[in-house]
């Protein structure tokens, strides 16, 4: 609150090449699709799994003085994506792939998603995936498989779980 009262800050605006935060990576996979929202929690688990659109710092700042950060594009005017304390719906937001052969899920309440864990756990047997460590926490899902995952299957799995 004092950080708001000092300077007035309402929303703190991030410009970058891209224009919002995505369900993946649009370089990648071309039916990304550009989020309207998330919370400060699952801005958090994305930047932690190396999602580059935002820093930690910049999260856990923005979240601590309770200022929404609003990602948008250098070259463009399209609506951007707000970070802020919202909680939604339990529900799959995002999902990131390292090279380390580690995918990520995030999503506010994916630990009771029940339907979308079993159905990454149906896509994962039925590409006989061998699954080194499986992570669940509130808002992630975190995955580490002895071989690299291929795109068709990263693909498989956002068309499954995120719509």
């Amino acid at each position: 609150m004092l950080y708001q009262q000092l300077c007035g800050a309402k929303n703190c605006y991030i410009f970058s090449d891209v224009d919002g935060v995505y369900t993946t990576d649009p370089n990648r996979l071309k039916q990304a699709q550009k989020l309207s929202a998330l919370s400060y929690t699952e801005m958090l688990a994305l930047s932690s799994e190396g999602a580059k659109v935002l820093h930690n710092r910049c999260v856990e700042i923005g979240e601590k003085f309770k200022v929404p950060i609003i990602t948008k594009s250098t070259f463009n005017n399209k609506p951007g994506t707000v970070i802020s304390d919202i909680i939604e719906e339990n529900t799959i937001k995002s999902m990131v792939k390292k090279e380390v052969s580690r995918i990520s899920i995030i999503g506010n309440g994916i630990i009771r998603n029940v339907k979308g864990i079993k159905l990454l756990l149906d896509i994962i047997e039925k590409n006989k995936l061998d699954m080194l460590e499986f992570d669940l926490s509130e808002s992630k899902v975190s995955i580490t498989f002895k071989n690299q995952v291929s795109d068709k299957i990263l693909d498989e799995i956002h068309e499954n779980l995120i719509s």
